[in-house]
């Protein structure tokens, strides 16, 4: 009984920890798979079968894929922002500055979801938003100096606009009112937005591949089962075991691994304007999940 307990209790944390890893290094290995194939055919070719396992899966646990009317606006919005230019965005950022640095870049999102969230009058901007706000400027300008933005330009503006989609998506999952179940969603916004980057793809890409070799098909096996299958179910899984907050914070861990896995695996030097993005950025999602400045003295 009590081992049980102990294997209850560690699953949850064991899938955290997992969740992190794969969402870590993700930026590495697609830097490596779309040196060979191109960006808008590499996610056609994980988003669609990952739309089928995605479905399967949420079909196993509710014994439906239907979708009511009422999710149909909320689930295109999202599709749109969090597949067809999210992913696509975040691929090109990976091409051109690297997969540490585009991480930190686009892990700005928790602070631009909750700054759209404040717009649109979902939520209050107070102290701790205004905060969070100026730690992530300040780190996205220490990247942008050691990036050299005067040079990388479009590929500073294409990574940091992967970030405000995410944002904009996160946004419209958290206050759109959807009822489906989170896998369904996952499943559907996948295919929903892959369908417009397919002819796309088929006209630029179709003479651009390299030569893919073994590492190339197991990067794509890992895409599907792991960065797009198993990062849905595990989020919604640990969402029901842990709060909001130790979630969010927990995505911290992900722009900091992503960058020294570039550094100690990949050779790209690791700077002081590195060391304050990561630092300002890190800190502002920290702030921006736990809203510590708005706590009230008792």
């Amino acid at each position: 009984m009590i081992g049980l307990n102990l294997s209850k209790q560690f699953l949850p944390i064991f899938l955290l920890i997992l969740l992190i890893l794969v969402w870590t290094s993700v930026w590495s290995l697609f830097k490596i798979a779309i040196e060979a194939i191109p960006p808008l055919s590499f996610r056609v070719i994980i988003g669609v079968p990952a739309f089928a396992l995605l479905l399967f899966l949420g079909f196993k646990k509710v014994k439906t894929v239907y979708v009511p009317k009422t999710d149909i606006k909320p689930l295109l919005l999202i599709s749109f922002f969090n597949v067809t230019l999210w992913q696509v965005l975040m691929l090109y950022g990976i091409n051109l500055l690297g997969g540490g640095r585009a991480a930190v870049l686009t892990y700005t999102m928790p602070v631009w979801a909750t700054i759209f969230a404040s717009i649109f009058g979902y939520e209050k901007i107070n102290i701790s938003i205004i905060i969070s706000l100026i730690f992530g400027m300040t780190g996205i300008l220490f990247l942008s100096l050691e990036i050299n933005i005067y040079n990388n330009m479009f590929g500073f503006l294409i990574t940091l606009c992967a970030g405000l989609s995410w944002a904009i998506g996160t946004m419209i999952v958290k206050y759109g009112g959807i009822k489906s179940d989170g896998l369904i969603v996952a499943g559907w916004q996948q295919i929903i937005g892959i369908v417009p980057i397919i002819p796309f793809a088929l006209y630029f890409d179709l003479n651009n591949f390299g030569l893919i070799d073994y590492r190339h098909i197991l990067i794509i096996i890992y895409g599907i089962f792991l960065s797009s299958a198993y990062t849905y179910w595990a989020y919604f899984t640990i969402l029901q075991k842990f709060s909001v907050n130790v979630t969010s914070i927990s995505v911290m861990a992900v722009p900091i691994l992503a960058i020294l896995i570039d550094y100690i695996f990949v050779g790209v030097e690791f700077s002081g304007f590195d060391l304050f993005a990561v630092i300002f950025i890190v800190s502002g999602i920290y702030i921006v999940a736990t809203k510590p400045f708005n706590k009230k003295v008792t």
